[in-house]
């Protein structure tokens, strides 16, 4: 003859219940920190980006969609300054087509990347905090 166990559960709906309550706060409390690392990647991309007319700063844009962001900046001279690039072969005037003396190399801003290591040593602080309040 076989040995015969009943295990019964319970409180086991307030138990799931509550589970369910902790999953629906903490996707909330993550979507919120998404955006508050949004919102402090695009100060910390305005603050390295060079400031001479402002339209670089002016344009960047953080923005925010669930559990993701994307960095926007649709200045066309973005990606020169941020990549660096040669000076102008020469430029038209008024008498015609003028050449450059030399072509000097300008050097990289290096923006993008600055911004993308400010993301990956933050972002584990922000990760954190999704379950406070819970």
């Amino acid at each position: 003859m076989g040995a015969k166990v009943i295990i019964e559960f319970q409180g086991l709906e307030t138990v799931l219940s509550n589970l369910t309550k902790i999953e629906e706060k903490g996707q909330q409390n993550l979507v919120k920190q998404t955006a508050s690392l949004a919102r402090d990647t695009e100060a910390e991309w305005k603050e390295v980006t060079p400031r001479k007319s402002g339209r670089l700063q002016d344009d960047e844009r953080a923005v925010p969609s669930g559990l993701s962001f994307t960095l926007k900046n649709s200045v066309y001279y973005y990606k020169f300054l941020d990549e660096g690039h040669l000076t102008p072969r020469g430029w038209r005037t008024r008498h015609g087509y003028r050449r450059a003396k030399r072509r000097t190399r300008v050097e990289a801003r290096l923006m993008t990347e600055r911004t993308v290591e400010f993301i990956e040593q933050n972002i584990r602080g922000y990760l954190v905090k999704f379950l406070d309040n819970v």
